[in-house]
């Protein structure tokens, strides 16, 4: 009796489930469905399925398209209510499912939206033992960096200008305005992606007389909000000067420049040239070691042409569980979250945070004091990095940086990672950047010795990058400190009962020295250093720009 009966019943659940689908139906595959959504708001993709009102779906799931790493699911509603199992780990408590009787469809809802989020998404939609899927496509709204600009050059009374910005999407649209406030003209626009956001440069001119604010403006129409760059054009001090004789005026000085500091760099390497073959001559009583020594010394530079940089943390960046000294030149992850607000700035899941400062040219270097901790990263990011979910730290993510994994394992985050075999271990680290030739440099300051040096062509600001990890079962408490903070000695001191955090996250802390070794290391004065750079970035050190004193 069951036997006959249950092709009867399958019928009739096929029959119903079919009538559920209103007719036209879109499939899987169609892409055309494209929706738009703020980074750090909330998206909802609506499911390109029409369903017959009041039908009720016996599930309903929502996978990537294609999926990453083998997981797919990214929310699944079965048998009345929603269920975790299967789901991306990276999607749990983000998502919801959204349904409308009376119209009969199906949506996603994604809160918190984070870069990686973009792409397709496919809803498979079950009524009775009928299955249908269609495909729809997100895509994040992102405000890109602040825009800078500067000279191109000078042609025939003209003044050649070029305004340029990274991070956004959709392409931004882009305005060039005169101290007037009139719309000037663009001359030339380009767009490249990089990281499947939109880098852009837009050029302009205006007459060498011209004097005043001229702007240039990148809005992102989806998001409505824009930033805008200003460049002060200023009248010469008497009469009128041409463009050869402006160009004169800034080359020669820059000559004389380059040809003192020459003169400087020969006489240090003659100096060091004769100290290491006297100490030579001494140890080992043969003199062979001259043309080796010439051939080491020409490798060398000197930090004398870099003035160290005072560097501070940007409290707006900081992950809740951080805290800093009131200065903000320490951090440490301490024991709970601190009541902050969460801003598209602040990181909520890598315990990281930022230096205040913003590179878009020019040479800088800075010292952090890592002391006996067992994990920490440091190094230089973008701008335009992400600051929600987790990260992936590699040069294609705008992210250069180097750490300790373990006690003794260090590594530099390339793509994939370099082990670093250092013969001891740094306990204050030196960071160079050289945006103009691409080059980031590391080193350990107690030894006088090269880490690594990664080489990128930038573009966009750049901003120092601390993490000091997780305790590590305890070993790791300690904080990270910039190391000029060691050069100035101050009594330890401690809170008054009454201080209390700031809404910010920072919290009142002063150098106390039992923070510190028992004995620790010499910091060397920035002038006083010389270290070898490795031979394969010999290349860009030849173009290294001398930074203006």
């Amino acid at each position: 009796m069951e036997m006959a009966s249950s092709p009867g019943a399958w019928l009739a659940g096929y029959l119903v489930a079919l009538v559920s689908f209103r007719l036209p139906m879109r499939v899987s595959g169609d892409t055309g469905n494209v929706h738009l959504a703020p980074l750090g708001g909330t998206a909802e993709l609506p499911c390109p399925l029409a369903l017959w009102p009041v039908t009720v779906p016996t599930a309903v799931t929502w996978l990537r398209s294609p999926p990453p790493d083998g997981s797919q699911a990214v929310h699944v509603f079965r048998d009345g209510r929603d269920r975790e199992e299967g789901v991306m780990p990276e999607y749990k408590g983000r998502t919801a499912m959204r349904r409308d009787a009376q119209e009969g469809s199906v949506s996603l809802e994604i809160r918190q939206v984070r870069l990686e989020d973009r792409g397709q998404y496919r809803c498979q939609v079950q009524i009775g033992n009928l299955t249908r899927e269609g495909t729809v496509t997100l895509q994040v709204a992102v405000l890109g960096s602040d825009p800078y600009i500067h000279v191109r050059g000078y042609d025939a009374g003209w003044i050649q200008l070029v305004c340029r910005s990274a991070g956004w999407f959709p392409r931004p649209w882009t305005e060039w305005r005169d101290p007037q406030g009139r719309v000037l003209l663009s001359l030339s626009e380009a767009h490249s992606l990089e990281a499947g956001l939109f880098r852009t440069a837009v050029s302009s001119r205006v007459r060498e007389s011209t004097l005043g604010n001229v702007s240039c403006t990148f809005r992102n129409l989806a998001l409505g909000q824009e930033k805008t760059a200003a460049m002060l054009i200023a009248a010469p001090s008497s009469g009128k000067i041409s463009s050869s004789a402006m160009a004169l005026a800034v080359i020669l000085p820059f000559l004389g420049l380059l040809i003192m500091v020459g003169i400087f760099l020969i006489w240090k390497q003659k100096r060091s040239k004769e100290n290491l073959l006297s100490d030579h001559a001494k140890e080992k009583g043969n003199y062979m070691y001259r043309t080796k020594s010439r051939e080491q010394i020409t490798k060398n530079i000197f930090f004398l042409l870099v003035h160290e940089l005072a560097v501070t943390l940007d409290p707006d960046t900081a992950h809740p569980k951080l805290m800093l000294s009131e200065d903000r030149r320490r951090v440490k992850l301490g024991d709970r979250r601190q009541p902050v607000p969460d801003g598209p700035q602040r990181f909520d899941f890598v315990v990281s945070i930022l230096g205040s400062e913003s590179f878009t040219a020019g040479c800088h270097y800075w010292e952090v004091y890592v002391g006996d901790k067992t994990k920490w990263a440091l190094g230089v990011c973008s701008e335009s990095v992400s600051r929600k979910g987790k990260v992936t730290a590699t040069p294609a993510n705008g992210h250069w940086l180097v750490r300790q994994s373990s006690e003794k394992k260090y590594e530099a985050l390339t793509s994939p990672q370099t082990i670093l075999h250092l013969k001891e271990p740094p306990q204050c680290v030196g960071i160079f950047l050289d945006y103009e030739a691409g080059v980031i440099s590391f080193y350990n300051v107690t030894s006088r010795s090269h880490i690594f040096t990664f080489t990128h062509t930038f573009s966009g600001p750049l901003r120092p990058f601390f993490e000091p990890c997780l305790h590590d079962g305890g070993k790791n408490t300690a904080p990270l400190i910039i190391c000029s903070e060691l050069q100035k000695p101050e009594p330890s001191t401690a809170p008054k009962p009454e201080e209390k955090g700031h809404a910010n996250g920072d919290v009142a802390m002063k150098v106390d020295t039992s923070l510190l070794p028992p004995q620790a290391p010499e910091l060397f004065p920035l002038r006083d250093m010389v270290l070898p750079w490795p031979s394969d970035i010999s290349p860009a050190l030849q173009g290294l720009k001398v930074p203006s004193f």
